[in-house]
Order: structure tokens, then C-alpha cells, then sequence
């Protein structure tokens, strides 16, 4: 990140230096202020505004970067993918040997997306972000919801309810949402966490 030091009798006047050098709009440029100017007595005593400016990355640059970095001192080579969309930046990274950015159950893959989430508060990146590594999470979210399905035909056909093992927040949503509009059974979640998990219950006819 290039960053100059531009000084001015006005904060306006040395944020405007640093825009010709910069050569970039005022909206686009960051700064942080050195010293705070002093107009001092008929000139005496005057000190001018001094600034540290530099060029206001946007998020998806800035995320880019902080994973290339983070995966060169890991010793691993990746493709990022980074889409942005209302409100949403979604990371994809592609390779080989990328197993241990996933973990046991997703676990390292959960710790990665954290890691970013602070990076992008600290950034004053408001967007929610996800991150996926080989397409593990799309491959999970495909079979949670052929899960659902089945245990949901399983319950209507038994009449009874069925509790799945332990998952994270992320997969019972991903189970509650594939069955919301199934007219012959409700979940609903139960437990306290690690060990919160879904239960899938045949619908009571009201009335």
C-alpha cells in the first residue's frame, strides 16, 4: 500500500496535495493526521496540518490480499475467487492440497471465515462474508438438504420424530430451511451448544 505524507496550512489543503499525487478522487483516499495545524499570532508560532494519505482499497482487493498473504506463510498456493453482492462478499479458494484450510467436520474452515470477519470489521468492511475452500461447503449444504429430505419421508411414513446428531448453526439452518414448507413436518432445535441439534417431527393437524 503506497503512502505519502502531504502537509498544508488546511486539513482541505493537505488532503488536496495528496490528491494530486495520488491522482485518485478525494472519496477515494484515506488518510490519518500527523500533527494538527496551529494558525499561531501574525504568522508566529504557525504550524501546518501533516497527513498520512494513501489510496482506500476497495473490500474486495483488500480481502484478496489478506488471503494471499495469510496462505503464502502457510506454504499453500490457492485460486480466490472473490463475487460481491448486495450486502454479501463470498470467497472461494481452489487447489490442491487445501484439506488441512477445511479440518475435521469444517472446523478450520469455520476458524478461517472468523478470521476474515475480523479482518473485514477492522477494515470497516460492513458486508457479510463467506468463505469456501474446494466447494466443500456447497458439497455439505447439497447433502444436508438430501438428509433433511430423507429423514423428513422417514418421519411421515413412522409418525415420529427424529433427532439428528450435533451440527453447527450454519447446518440446522440449512436443514430448517429445506423443510420450512413441508406441510407434514415442523423442526425445531434443541440443546445447548456443541451439542444443539435438529429435530424433525411430524406436523399436528390443527383443529
Amino acid at each position: 500500500m503506497k503512502e505519502i505524507e502531504t502537509e498544508g496550512k488546511t486539513l482541505e489543503e493537505a488532503l488536496l496535495k495528496a490528491k494530486a499525487v495520488l491522482e485518485v478522487p478525494l472519496d477515494k483516499i484515506e488518510y490519518k493526521v500527523l500533527e494538527y495545524g496551529k494558525e499561531g499570532i501574525l504568522g508566529i508560532g504557525a504550524r501546518p496540518f501533516r497527513v498520512l494519505a494513501w489510496i482506500r482499497k476497495n473490500p474486495e482487493d483488500a480481502l484478496r490480499n489478506f488471503l494471499k498473504e495469510l496462505l503464502w506463510r502457510l506454504n499453500l498456493r490457492a485460486r480466490i475467487r472473490v463475487i460481491k453482492e448486495e450486502g454479501h462478499i463470498k470467497i472461494s479458494l481452489e487447489g490442491e492440497n487445501l484439506g488441512e484450510l477445511i479440518g475435521p467436520g469444517g472446523r478450520t474452515l469455520s476458524s478461517l471465515e472468523f478470521i476474515l470477519r475480523l479482518f473485514a470489521a477492522k477494515n470497516q468492511i460492513t458486508e457479510t462474508i463467506t468463505l469456501d475452500v474446494d466447494h466443500y461447503r456447497e458439497r455439505k449444504e447439497k447433502y444436508l438438504s438430501n438428509l433433511a429430505k430423507k429423514i423428513a419421508e422417514k418421519v411421515k411414513k413412522e409418525k415420529k420424530e427424529f433427532h439428528l446428531k450435533p451440527m453447527s448453526s450454519r447446518e440446522r439452518r440449512i436443514i430448517h430451511i429445506t423443510l420450512q414448507n413441508d406441510p407434514d413436518v415442523i423442526t425445531y432445535s434443541i440443546g445447548e451448544e456443541p451439542e444443539r441439534r435438529v429435530v424433525i417431527a411430524p406436523r399436528k393437524n390443527e383443529g
